[in-house]
């Protein structure tokens, strides 16, 4: 009996151990989020070339909660969180492309009243559920760009930036 018990014993602390790592290692997961609060975005981008004539995007996502509480946002880099929409001269959206399978790890930040979050972008990529994606952009071409940012995860609000234009150095 002693052992069937320390047995079943052994196997709930297994269990909570397991779902907290794989939580821990890049789930999809949705955070706590006050009922009407906003937050505002701000995408500023600049497109260089590289020694090689590619195109090299970088820039900033700045995240600014205008209330008068401290806000636990999700980071950038967790699974489905920010996303960017990029169009053409003509409007049309523009395909992002695959560029591999990641599971990055969860992380929240803690963003108080009036204060700004500042997320450096090296690449204009973002996080599906289990891929990166990005885009190829041609040189001599300008683009409009968007920023989705859901700062409680997947399935809590989506808050969007403003239109940059992206013009791309020939």
């Amino acid at each position: 009996m002693k052992r069937a018990l320390a047995n079943l014993l052994m196997m709930a602390i297994l269990v909570s151990l397991f779902s907290a790592v794989a939580y821990s290692i890049g789930g999809a997961g949705d955070t706590e989020w006050p009922k009407g609060v906003t937050i505002e975005l701000q995408l500023k981008l600049v497109a260089t070339s590289d020694t090689n004539g590619q195109a090299k995007i970088s820039g900033e996502l700045l995240v600014r909660n205008p209330g008068d509480t401290t806000l636990t946002i999700q980071d950038p880099h967790n699974r489905l969180v920010l996303t960017f929409v990029v169009f053409d001269r003509l409007g049309n959206t523009v395909r992002p492309a695959g560029r591999g399978k990641v599971d990055p790890r969860f992380r929240v930040h803690d963003l108080p009243a009036h204060a700004t979050f500042t997320q450096r972008l090296e690449r204009l990529e973002f996080l599906t559920g289990s891929g990166e994606f990005g885009y190829d952009l041609t040189s001599g071409k300008t683009y409009r760009v968007v920023a989705v940012y859901r700062p409680a995860g997947p399935h809590g609000p989506g808050f969007t930036s403003q239109e940059t234009i992206l013009e791309i150095p020939k």
